[in-house]
């Protein structure tokens, strides 16, 4: 049962009416309606709702829908309707990885670098997740996979060199074995500030 559907169904005058009705005794949609003085599409309506928090149910006898109240639905206190508070929260990075995959990413391409550094290492995290370890890339080859994550490949190759993720010898790139050991820039601010 979602207790938040079956909360909303109870915030209503006529669903509650409706109730204080089945708790006595089953009814038909257009007994309800006449006992109430509502429209007989109004009182489904409401049923619908009631049905679907799990508060009552029907039998179809004969031509006529027979609906019923589920009491044990009504005696739940709010300690069961209430959830347990999910204790495994997002840390601060996890937030803020969310946060920027969703602001500076469109279909897994980074449509702007971001200006602030640990946002930026967010970004440059995506783009050596395609770096293979034991692996040497021509420079071309380089910009071809940085440009599935963003254009300027130039600026994020020269970076990430920089911060000593890649190592460049002779034209050819390698990503630098456990480089988060010395941290670079980036790293060490997103270390810093997280």
């Amino acid at each position: 049962m979602n207790a938040l559907q079956l909360i909303k169904s109870l915030a209503d005058e006529s669903r509650l009416q409706i109730l204080a009705l089945l708790k006595q005794q089953a009814y038909c949609v257009e007994d309800l309606a006449e006992q109430l003085s509502l429209a007989e599409s109004t009182v489904s309506a409401h049923l619908k709702k009631l049905q679907a928090a799990g508060l009552v149910y029907c039998i179809k006898k004969q031509y006529y829908n027979v609906y019923h109240l589920k009491p044990e639905a009504l005696q739940k206190s709010l300690d069961e309707l209430i959830p347990e508070p999910n204790l495994q929260r997002k840390d601060a990075r996890s937030l803020l990885r969310e946060k920027v995959l969703k602001a500076y990413f469109k279909e897994g391409r980074c449509i702007r670098l971001p200006v602030q550094n640990k946002k930026r290492w967010i970004v440059y995290q995506e783009v050596i997740k395609l770096f293979e370890a034991n692996r040497e890339y021509p420079e071309k080859i380089l910009n071809e996979l940085i440009c599935t994550i963003h254009e300027d490949y130039c600026l994020i190759r020269r970076e990430l060199v920089e911060e000593g993720v890649l190592q460049r010898k002779d034209g050819i790139y390698r990503l630098v074995d456990r480089y988060w050991e010395k941290p670079g820039f980036y790293q060490k601010i997103w270390l810093l500030d997280n």
